[in-house]
């Protein structure tokens, strides 16, 4: 299992060249008109035509798709923490819930706030959809190798970690990667200690304070009211309890679709506190703490929406009951009944998507904001 580095530095004729396969391919007809539907397929063209380089597109495509999929599929999106953002280099480490959009809404902040995009970690699993392997060169996307043996992923998180290094400490620009090994399907949000070990083996393997340190480590927490993918991870969940799960051809394009085009309710993003040398030092660099610590900071910032308190309170009535309104109770309860009729599934199906939205309420006490 090799980690794969898209470069996107590339020069302006490379940089063409990519966007022309990029509107020629079936995946942008299909997305294209998801992202700019105000826009005839020639006006797009010309739009795309006219960029010059990775920055451009960015700036103003990307974006632009950002602040569509917010207006027409978000009832709001806020965010907090714009004193946790500096311009120097950056590790953000992240909670993962949807494939495309956690990412995405990061740079959208960023590029609102005057800085420069991040580097973005994404599965080479999802390369099955032609067009993201050819967005990864216009996005500035890393593609760390999934599957194999746990030596494999453990070996294929070293190369990342070393890029990652390479990349903040050296090219002195930032990076955005999920805390984990692909989305959260239980609703909890845990750091991999593996990959705080290898972020900081791949600097001085003496100094673990300093290693990470020079990473500038700061978390991020983004929470979701409706999870537009919930039922495909209850799906999943609930299906690998019954044998082996594998996933369908095409599913991970159709989570990417239901991310874009999915209901969201409210959404927020945390940019948390980064990790301080002073805290790294009473750890002495010991990552299972320093992963514990990222967790603690996503699960503080967490926002909190009426629907986590209900399903928890459904999960267990012993827990009190949310302080929602009945509106609010009688509409989660009818997306619960009307997912099960529409997946054809029942018990396990429903105490896995209950668990997607009670989430980290179960590690730790949170207020609703």
């Amino acid at each position: 299992m090799d980690t794969e580095v898209e470069n996107y530095n590339i020069g302006r004729q490379d940089f063409k060249r990519n966007l022309a396969k990029l509107m020629a391919s079936e995946s942008y007809a299909q997305i294209a008109p998801l992202l700019f539907p105000e826009l005839s397929k020639d006006e797009l063209e010309r739009l795309f035509l006219g960029f010059e380089n990775v920055g451009q597109f960015q700036s103003v495509a990307m974006k632009r798709a950002c602040e569509y999929i917010i207006q027409s599929s978000t009832k709001g999106f806020s965010w907090s923490g714009k004193e946790n953002i500096s311009d120097r280099p950056t590790l953000y480490i992240s909670n993962h819930r949807d494939i495309i959009l956690d990412s995405m809404l990061l740079q959208y902040i960023l590029v609102s706030e005057g800085h420069e995009t991040t580097n973005i970690v994404i599965g080479t699993n999802l390369y099955e959809m032609p067009m993201l392997t050819i967005l990864a060169s216009l996005n500035k996307m890393i593609g760390i190798g999934r599957g194999g043996n746990k030596r494999q992923y453990y070996d294929s998180l070293m190369v990342l970690s070393q890029q990652l290094r390479h990349i903040v400490a050296e090219r002195n620009e930032s990076v955005w990667i999920a805390q984990r090994n692909g989305r959260t399907k239980d609703g909890i949000d845990r750091t991999e200690p593996a990959l705080v070990k290898m972020i900081s083996y791949s600097g001085d393997r003496k100094n673990p304070v300093e290693s990470l340190a020079e990473m500038n480590i700061v978390p991020i927490s983004i929470s979701y009211e409706w999870e537009p993918c919930a039922w495909m991870k209850a799906r999943e969940m609930a299906l690998r309890e019954q044998g082996p799960y594998t996933k369908e051809a095409g599913e991970d394009t159709r989570s990417i679709i239901s991310g874009i085009t999915g209901q969201k309710g409210r959404v927020h993003l945390s940019i948390c506190k980064p990790l301080g040398r002073e805290e790294l030092e009473a750890m002495n660099g010991d990552f299972h703490k320093v992963a514990q610590l990222i967790d603690q900071r996503i699960a503080e910032a967490y926002r909190l929406w009426p629907n986590n308190l209900i399903a928890r309170h459904m999960l267990d009535a012993d827990c009190p009951k949310a302080p929602a309104t009945d509106e609010e109770q009688k509409a989660f309860a009818d997306h619960v009944d009307q997912a099960c009729k529409e997946m054809g599934m029942g018990g396990e199906f429903r105490s896995w998507l209950l668990r997607i939205y009670a989430g980290n309420m179960g590690d730790t006490t949170q207020q609703e904001q």
